[in-house]
């Protein structure tokens, strides 16, 4: 038995005694053998143990190293999953790194998963990490000190060929469990840290996303190597590849940049003609087809304007309506939208259905809330009408040419 310590010194992972679900294939076996090249005790936690028998050029083929023991372990099996953990504490009386690899993707979007399809990817991907982090996480505060890595599945924020939502949903609720762990663990003193793996685009095993085609692709040894530098460099989180780190700085930075400087040009343009009309008439479709696409994540509205996409109940057909609208995001979650209708002298078809049924769903930059309609009037309405109109200038042209009173609905999350 190795004799317990509070955390092996050094920048290597030698001497680490180190728990990887999911380690069998992709990102998880070149973890294993990455760790175990540097002097790791490594310890495989998996259902697909790979045939020793194999080829020695078979990528199935079950790793040889000795410092790598691979256990059959279905990871939903709670109980199975801490026998293992217990087993490994027993061998070894610590362990200093749990990396959760373990994921089960079902390719269909929302309405074509099974449920129970979509109830063992999330037992997999985050049922499992819970029950591994309540095993490990008294067992390294008794050593004084650990690590812990959670693997969220390949990124979703860029839209990609057979999504799922079930994929989708694991992704949101590792990274949100990551984030709150860290957060709870920052301040108690226990020495034990948390990683968050992001990946995005790679070689062999991790699926290409479209817009990620012009990143160079990532090998499993190279993202390994990556993950190992996080854990030894105690980083918080690590995209893969870290190229995908800068992207989402400069996406984020650069859609606020073009909203505020689209605003200031069409302001200081007003009410053209040509330019309104062209809106008015090919951003809709463009948007609603862009939406069906990317899944709500890219539309071409708010690369102009601040913009969602609202979805009603029909008040005839009952059926879900999408429509792309300007809004104005208000500082408790909100948002204001004019039912302007480009000036025509009726209302908009969905202004109706919110007044008929004012349960709805926001959709905006890949995130959908269920909000709740309310029509304003009075002083309400006033107040509103002349800060849209700083917004947006043309809805006075709009209420003009229309001859009508141009309904203005607040949005409130549900």
């Amino acid at each position: 038995m190795i004799p317990p310590q509070r955390r092996p010194a050094g920048g290597s992972p030698a001497g680490l005694v180190c728990l990887v679900t999911g380690g069998t294939t992709g990102l998880g076996r070149s973890l294993a053998r990455v760790l175990a090249g540097a002097g790791a005790h490594v310890h495989v936690g998996d259902n697909r143990v790979p045939d020793p028998e194999r080829s020695a050029g078979d990528p199935g083929r079950a790793p040889r190293d000795t410092a790598i023991t691979v256990t059959d372990v279905d990871v939903t099996d709670r109980a199975a999953l801490e026998a293992w953990i217990a087993a490994v504490h027993a061998e070894h009386g610590r362990i200093d790194v749990l990396i959760h690899n373990a994921v089960r993707v079902h390719g269909a979007d929302a309405g074509g998963t099974a449920v129970d399809q979509a109830q063992s990817a999330m037992r997999a991907g985050y049922d499992a990490l819970v029950c591994s982090v309540r095993a490990v996480l008294p067992l390294m505060r008794s050593a004084g000190g650990g690590w812990m890595v959670a693997v969220a599945p390949a990124e979703e924020w860029m839209p990609g060929e057979d999504a799922a939502a079930s994929h989708a949903a694991v992704k949101a609720a590792v990274e949100a469990y990551t984030e709150r762990l860290r957060s709870e663990l920052a301040g108690s003193g226990s020495g034990i840290g948390v990683t968050l793996v992001r990946p995005g685009t790679a070689r062999n095993g991790f699926r290409m996303p479209r817009i990620a085609d012009f990143l160079p692709p990532t090998s499993p040894e190279e993202a390994a190597d990556a993950v190992v530098h996080a854990i030894l460099h105690r980083r918080p989180s690590v995209d893969v590849p870290d190229r995908l780190t800068l992207l989402r700085k400069v996406a984020a930075a650069g859609l606020a940049q073009c909203e505020g400087l689209a605003l200031r040009a069409i302001k200081k343009a007003d009410a053209n003609a040509c330019f309104l009309r062209a809106m008015s008439t090919i951003a809709p479709s463009v948007d609603r087809a862009a939406h069906r696409l990317t899944g709500g994540r890219v539309l071409l509205m708010p690369a102009l304007l601040p913009s969602l996409m609202l979805t009603t109940t029909g008040s005839v057909s009952g059926r879900p309506r999408r429509v792309p609208l300007l809004c104005h995001p208000e500082g408790d979650g909100s948002y204001l939208v004019v039912a302007s209708n480009s000036g025509k002298p009726h209302h908009p078809a969905w202004s109706r259905n919110l007044l008929t049924t004012p349960q709805a769903a926001v959709t905006r930059f890949g995130r959908t809330v269920k909000v709740t309609a309310t029509l304003l009037d009075g002083s309400e309405r006033t107040a509103a009408w002349d800060h849209m109109v700083k917004f947006w200038p043309p809805y006075e042209g709009y209420a003009r040419s229309s001859g009508r009173n141009l309904r203005i609905f607040r949005l409130v999350p549900a």
